[in-house]
């Protein structure tokens, strides 16, 4: 067999591979490889240079174009072209892991980002973007893949920054060692042979072999601190090969990750001619790669988006912004914090999976002021009701699965470090009491057993809840083995998760824990700092992510405010995203179409004072958006002044305007829900002066809405509907003489889980205020184009489009009305029942109890063109910004210090 020639070791390696179709592909061409090998000791090299050679001969098919800011650029990639390869391998690793969708969804992006990243085989082709995904939601996973594929495709450096600390490199190193297999030489059968320059134990060195990049079969890889040290061995590194060769270097496409890139990297002291250590380091490392990619990763992309546009130096995604798809069973802001503000049905109670801490724990738990001499905490009620929690929902996910398995309880309550060491002590002592005393303790256990384990039963699905005795053996054994540890910049002990060795671990810590770290099957948050900034809340949120088999188990206790807090944002990320996605329909790019951000009424801010100084305040808008009323005011005279208003618009519809009802299948054989068209403006006010709305919703002030209608109104009216609820009610309401609807069920909120703090001025003496939460539901955003459609008034092909609408995407649904009613808005009143129940096991609300039924207020506002809800920020993309005057916030320019106080941990300098 020695004297065959290589086409024909070649066509026999090749009829090898299809006789075994289902093995790991690298493995298997590994092997075949081997054993030709004793025949031919030359052919798995020279297998390889051929690979290498096919890969660069294929021509390459256009996946369509991407528009930049220096005009049409056709896609050079659109997917792997081998199975043999880094990234079939990790396709494979992939696969023994996640379901077939998680695989495609990965695969799918990662070809997506690739195509719009450099041409590895264009010399001087230099790209910069941005990847959106969502907190603890598998970020590494997909730019693992986008590495695979990029070294395939002829990348040669890769330069990963993972994060500011050192746990946190080492465990991205880890990840991508295992992933990858960056310990083995040849990977995958391919012709690339990995050269890491960075191990678990030790990031770059000062000095590091350049002679390496030479052979253009040598893939060099680094996984690097944030570190101002660190960033300049990097950037040695580079200078280095360029002094030697230039081409070389030119010829070697480099692949930047920048994992968490809106933490250290963004420019924080706000101006061209200031610039903060870190962020000047990586665009140093940038202005050396003359050809290549730099891609931010980050699910909080405020920084990022606000860098200067206008400067080339900086760190602006130019040329692309990709938003990754939400993985099926991801938890998120939404799942956690109820923040869909749609009544579409109770489900999960607010506080299902979350609940906030009261002032007086907070203020035992977190130390106030510098001095800790006087820092006491204990086990607060909460606190043990946590950690118990913590045990019976650990117990119950590994007697659902079998066996054990990571957990842990994350305990957040300062970044202090001596106030970390202080509270694991009180941490440990109450476990060992718990343990000691279990028989004692066993009540309290069952007690919060049984307050707990329906609390989320929405979540369920198809699991089961073991019997509390079995439940009850399995905490016993836990007790005997959980372990409290703290993890800082300044511990010794950190978190570690062994393959063979399952942990059971209560983790206390500061900057670390809440953010980048990942804390193996979380189960328990306890969480008592917040934050002022979007980027650092939402980072925070170590809690989101996936909870196979355990959804239902997950729980948050959490800092007074911050339901609110992260309701707010769970609307900023879906309209961010939103944008996004329509920019990449459009053919757009960020250097074209400044992606604006939604701001806050209250006290948050999007990021740090000091990455704003590029940004300003844009349009502002209502056009086609929704409102509602939440408060409701029960008492007599709430109701007398409700009824009153309600009624004389109704009277007013009903002896001048055009009457449409609806069809009887949208509400059963009860009474129909009414439209009313051609509503003027001064109706919509005289309704609002006479019905009370709190002044949270400041769009259905009377006032702001005539200043609205005077500006944007011309043309424009409003069509009044009468919401009917289910039959099944068993109740009606009566606005007029024929005039009747069901009314709807809407439990209000139990006492003690919200405040009227933010409108108690306003609110009159002997009012009653109830919270609802929720007053419309998705279908209500379309319910008068469905009149409409039951009266023959929509086209047949406006007909099929609202039969598909999605009706819980604010967007598509603004888009459709703008199309089909762009001059008309929407008031809608509901009739909500005085005896509104809760849903079995909603022990977050409660019966309403009024003495009549309660009148409730929704709108739609008509289209508007330039005007969008709210007040958004956004960068100046078509000239320099003049910022005039930057003022020098409090950064230190030698070491990455948030501004915030995110990280006030020690930073090691290895």
């Amino acid at each position: 067999m020695g004297s065959l020639s290589f086409e024909q070791l070649k066509a026999t390696f090749e009829t090898l591979q299809a006789m075994q179709p289902n093995r790991d592909p690298g493995a298997r061409d590994a092997e075949l490889l081997a054993q030709l090998a004793v025949y031919h000791p030359s052919f798995p090299d020279d297998y390889r240079a051929y690979l290498h050679r096919e890969r660069e001969r294929i021509e390459e098919t256009a996946l369509g174009h991407v528009v930049d800011g220096n005009g049409e650029r056709s896609s050079w990639y659109d997917g792997p072209k081998s199975q043999i390869g880094i990234w079939p391998l990790y396709r494979t690793k992939l696969a023994s892991r996640l379901p077939d969708q998680a695989v495609a969804a990965v695969d799918d992006s990662t070809s997506q980002i690739l195509s719009r990243c450099a041409n590895p085989r264009e010399r001087g082709d230099r790209r910069k973007g941005l990847v959106i995904g969502y907190v603890q939601s598998g970020k590494t996973a997909n730019y693992a893949g986008l590495i695979a594929k990029a070294v395939d495709a002829g990348y040669r450096i890769i330069i990963v920054l993972a994060g500011m600390h050192s746990n946190l490199r080492a465990q991205t190193q880890a990840r991508l060692d295992s992933d990858l297999h960056l310990g083995e030489l040849k990977v995958g059968g391919g012709g690339v042979a990995w050269h890491p320059l960075t191990d678990v134990n030790s990031d770059i060195a000062p000095t590091n072999q350049i002679g390496l990049v030479g052979n253009s079969g040598n893939a060099i890889v680094m996984v690097v601190k944030k570190n101002e040290k660190r960033l300049a061995h990097v950037l040695t590194f580079l200078k280095n090969i360029a002094k030697s060769d230039p081409e070389i270097l030119r010829s070697r496409a480099t692949l930047v990750i920048d994992d968490e890139s809106d933490q250290a990297t963004p420019n924080t002291l706000g101006g061209k001619q200031l610039i903060s250590t870190i962020n000047k380091r990586i665009r140093d490392i940038w202005a050396a790669i003359p050809t290549g990619t730099y891609v931010a990763y980050t699910a909080t992309p405020f920084a990022n988006i606000f860098a200067n546009p206008n400067d080339p130096g900086d760190l602006y995604p130019d040329d692309f912004a990709v938003v990754l798809p939400r993985p099926e069973g991801y938890m998120g802001a939404d799942t956690f914090f109820d923040t869909s503000r749609l009544a579409d049905e109770e489900g999960a109670p607010p506080d299902a999976l979350a609940r906030e801490i009261d002032d007086v724990e907070a203020a035992i738990l977190a130390p106030s002021g510098r001095d800790l001499s006087k820092y006491e905490p204990h086990i607060t009620e909460s606190l043990g009701k946590a950690i118990r929690w913590f045990l019976i929902a650990t117990a119950i996910r590994q007697l659902r699965i079998g066996r054990a398995s990571h957990s842990s309880m994350l305990l957040h309550t300062s970044h202090r470090v001596e106030a970390h060491d202080r509270l694991r002590d009180v941490v440990r002592d109450f476990l060992t009491s718990l343990a000691l005393e279990r028989e004692h303790r066993r009540d309290d256990f069952r007690v919060t057993f049984e307050e707990e384990i329906d609390r989320a039963v929405a979540f369920r699905g198809d699991e089961v809840v073991p019997a509390w005795n079995v439940v009850w053996a399995a905490v016993e054994e836990l007790l005997a083995r959980v372990q409290v540890r703290v993890d800082n910049g300044q511990s010794d002990e950190r978190l570690a998760y062994p393959d063979d060795d399952p942990q059971t671990v209560i983790a206390i810590g500061g900057g670390t824990l809440s953010r980048g770290l990942t804390l193996e099957g979380l189960v328990v948050s306890y969480f008592l700092r917040t934050s002022n900034t979007y980027d650092t809340l939402l980072q925070m949120g170590r809690w989101f992510g996936f909870r196979p088999r355990y959804q239902d188990l997950a729980r948050v206790w959490a800092a007074s405010g911050m339901l609110d807090d992260y309701a707010h944002l769970a609307l900023v990320e879906r309209e961010l995203r939103d944008d996004i996605e329509l920019m990449a329909r459009e053919g757009k790019t960020p250097r074209e179409l400044a992606i604006p951000v939604l701001a806050h009424r209250g006290r948050l801010q999007i990021t740090g004072p000091g990455k704003l100084a590029f940004v300003d305040l844009v349009h502002t808008g209502l056009g086609g958006t929704r409102r509602q009323t939440i408060y409701l005011d029960r008492s007599e005279q709430g109701l007398r002044r409700s009824h009153a208003a309600a009624r004389a618009l109704v009277q007013r519809a009903v002896e001048s305007l055009e009457h449409l009802s609806a069809g009887v299948r949208r509400t059963g054989n009860g009474a129909s829900a009414h439209l009313f068209r051609g509503l003027d403006h001064d109706s919509v006010v005289e309704f609002l002066d006479s019905y009370w709305v709190p002044s949270p919703e400041t769009a259905l002030q009377p006032q702001a809405m005539r200043e609205w209608t005077s500006t944007h109104g011309n043309g424009k009216s409003w069509d009044l509907v009468l919401v009917s609820g289910p039959a099944s009610n068993n109740a009606q309401f009566q606005y007029s003489p024929g005039i009747e609807v069901n009314v709807v069920s809407r439990a209000p909120l139990a006492e003690g889980t919200w405040s009227t703090d933010r409108f108690a001025e306003e609110i009159e003496a002997g009012a009653d205020i109830v919270n609802i939460r929720a007053l419309m539901s998705s279908a209500d955003y379309t319910l008068d184009l469905s009149i409409l459609g039951d009266n023959g008034l929509l086209t047949e092909a406006q007909q099929a489009r609202l039969k598909t609408l999605n009706k819980s995407n604010a967007q598509d649904v603004r888009r459709f009305r703008k199309e089909v009613r762009p001059d008309s808005g929407v008031i809608l009143l509901y009739a909500v029942s005085k005896d509104s129940t809760p849903e079995k096991k909603s022990s977050g609300r409660t019966f309403m109890g009024a003495a009549d039924h309660l009148i409730g207020l929704g709108a739609v506002f008509p289209a508007a063109e330039l005007e969008r809800d709210g007040d958004y920020y956004a960068v100046e993309v078509q000239s320099i910004f003049d910022t005039g005057d930057v003022e020098e916030h409090d950064e230190i320019d030698l070491a990455p210090i948030d501004i915030e106080a995110d990280f006030k941990s020690k930073i090691e300098d290895e």
